[in-house]
């Protein structure tokens, strides 16, 4: 009977780092990744850390990582996965939905941004298109992204006045901060208000969060 080499001819599978602080979220997702036939895990991180050594032994083909865990400076460390001589394909997975979270990492080089309530085929559909060398965003992301292009975008100084709002501080204290008058931390408030869409001091805290711009 003539010896069968198909297996040998199939490509091996693409590789898969998993980093997220979340075990659970880490097993479900690397046994769905572990029943395709054209991709494996090879390693899970819980930590900044553990990915990065993770990541230089294993020399994963796509790492598949929640933002968060890069944290304080998720943009920076990202762009730093996306660059230099062991540059990384990247996959985020994460609860953060808001725009200016995934303008940022989409701008860091994040080669696909999807959110943890995804259905299971779509994540599958983006690691590969990503191993391609394509990148993916589904239309939930893409909209979110479009709605961050397209909106107003606040200067440096509007955010830092911004924070102090967050932070419960008056136009007078503000003021006091940066050397500026009340009447400029009025026009810096009011071309915030008209940016966010917002009405109220309380309003445009409550919209910054959820596009991502500020965190309480």
């Amino acid at each position: 009977m003539p010896y069968d080499y198909s297996d040998l001819l199939k490509p091996a599978p693409f590789t898969v780092l998993l980093a997220d602080a979340q075990p659970l979220m880490r097993l479900g997702v690397a046994a769905l990744i572990d029943a395709q036939a054209d991709m494996r895990v090879v390693a899970q991180a819980s930590a900044l850390d553990e990915m990065q050594a993770l990541r230089a032994h294993h020399r994963p083909d796509v790492v598949c990582l929640d933002i968060a865990l890069l944290d304080p400076h998720p943009a920076e460390r990202l762009a730093a996965l996306r660059h230099g001589a062991d540059a990384s394909r990247v996959v985020v997975l994460t609860q953060r939905c808001g725009e200016e979270d995934i303008y940022r990492a989409v701008c860091a080089g994040a080669n696909a941004y999807l959110f943890k309530d995804s259905p299971a085929e779509e994540l599958l559909r983006s690691l590969r298109t990503v191993h391609a060398g394509g990148r993916y965003m589904p239309p939930a992301v893409a909209a979110r992204l479009a709605a961050r292009l397209h909106g107003g975008v606040l200067s440096q100084r509007e955010m830092q006045v911004l924070e102090q709002v967050a932070a419960g501080h008056s136009n007078k204290r503000i003021g006091l901060a940066f050397g500026i008058s009340d009447g400029t931390v009025k026009s810096h408030t009011k071309r915030i208000f008209h940016k966010l869409g917002a009405t109220s001091r309380t309003g445009a805290v409550a919209i910054a969060v959820q596009r991502g711009l500020i965190a309480l």
